[in-house]
Parts: C-alpha cells; structure tokens; sequence
C-alpha cells in the first residue's frame, strides 16, 4: 500500500492578519495613550501653577487692602491666574477631545480585530475540512480497482461510484457537524480526525496510520505507478519463464 504525508493547516498567526488600517489605528491607540499622560501631567502643573498665582494675587489684594493703598498703574494681580487658568481649560479640553477620539479608535479597532478574526477561524475551518475531504477520497478511490478507472474522465453525477463518494463525504460532513465524537475536530490533527472517520464510515482501518510524529494516508496509484506495475512480470510468470528456459537448455 502507497501512503503520503497528511498535513493539518494551520491557522494564520493573529499579528499577521492586522490589516493596514488595523495596523495604523492600533499605532494612534498606543500613541494616544501616551499623549493623553503627558496632557494630564501638564494639566497638573498647570493647576500648580494656577494655585500658586490664585495665593499671590489674594496676598496681593489682602495687602492693598490693608494699608489702604491702591494697585500701581496697570497692575493686575489676578492676570497670570488668568491666563494660566486658561491654558489649563484648553489643556482638559484637548484632553478630552483626544480621550474621545482615542476610544472611537479603540472600539473600531476591537470591532474589526473581531471580524477579522471570525474570518479568519472560517477560513482555517475550510482549509481543515478540505484536507479531511481530500484525504478520505485519497482513500476511497485507494480501494478502487484502478485499472476500471479513467482518471481522465470527468466526474458524471449519475456514476455509482461517483455518487458512493459523494454520500460517504456527506456522512463525513454530518459526523464532523454533530456535537458528539468529532465536536473539537478543528482543534486536533487532520490525521486523527481522518483515523476516527475511517472507522466510522466503515472504510479501512489502516488508511490513515501515524508513523512516529507524522500521519499517512493511503493513497491511490497514480497512472504511471498502474502501467508500470503492469508491465512488472509476476514472480509466478517468471518462475514459469525460468523453467521453459531451462528445458530447452538442457540437452
């Protein structure tokens, strides 16, 4: 019996899926978590500072008071808080703006991670199926006599062996489907799913083997391997041509 290596596909690596735009809202993201620490540090110093001029311009005004003199011409002891204050009302504002725009990012950013990622589970579920597919028809037609066949020929839907294939893949699709047996299938190796599938669609139980870490699957002769097996005398033929040689040898 002729085997080939069976192959489990393997899902696409999550930071390999991130498209462009993934990639540059996840950078904004980051980046945005930094600046908003620096706006809510410079914010503070700005209250430092606000709070420092609030106690001179009150000291100030408390001394003018006091002694009953007035402010010198133009002075303003509360200008600087003013203007500081200020500068701390647009520092929170621009903080907020950036907090807003950052969290928009951060859930479209989880929004398409998770889509992607549901793309991707389906795509990698596909491929499994596909290499489970492929291989119980490796086997199927391993059973068949490869000779009646036309590897050639395009399938005919109304084929008895045609239609046996389709109904045994079918089966397999159900098992695969139901949650009993075969319920975590896409998390195991294509080669122990396709042992357990052989078993259960009644197939042979040697068509899917484990030699060491690497999983076989029996496989049918190519059309090269039928001529030239044909054409390999069998060992009965030759004994027979052994003999008749050595008959007319003989004296």
């Amino acid at each position: 019996m002729r085997y080939h290596p069976l192959t489990t596909p393997q899902p696409t690596p999550e930071a390999e899926i991130d498209s462009p735009a993934i990639i540059e809202a996840a950078a904004f993201v980051e980046s945005g978590d930094e600046l908003l620490g620096m706006l809510a540090e410079l914010a503070r110093y700005g209250m430092e500072l606000a709070q420092a001029q609030r106690d001179y311009a009150m000291a100030r005004l408390a001394a003018v008071t006091a002694d009953g003199s007035a402010l010198n011409p133009g002075e303003d002891p509360a200008a600087a808080f003013n203007k500081i204050s200020q500068t701390v009302r647009r520092t929170i504002a621009l903080q907020l703006k950036l907090k807003e725009d950052i969290g928009k990012r951060r859930s479209g950013l989880a929004v398409d991670r998770a889509a992607n990622h549901a793309e991707q589970t389906a795509d990698h579920a596909v491929a499994v199926k596909d290499a489970i597919h492929t291989a119980l028809t490796d086997v199927f037609y391993a059973d068949l006599v490869q000779t009646d066949l036309d590897p050639s020929a395009a399938p005919n839907a109304h084929d008895p062996v045609e239609f046996e294939h389709d109904e045994m893949l079918e089966d397999a699709e159900r098992l695969l489907d139901d949650l009993g047996d075969y319920r975590d299938w896409l998390n195991r190796p294509v080669g122990e799913t396709v042992a357990k599938l052989c078993v259960s669609l009644g197939l042979r139980p040697d068509s899917c083997i484990k030699r060491g870490d690497a999983w076989m699957i029996r496989r049918p002769d190519t059309e090269y391997e039928i001529i030239r097996d044909s054409r390999q005398p069998s060992s009965s033929s030759l004994a027979i041509k052994g003999r008749g040689e050595e008959a007319r040898s003989s004296p």
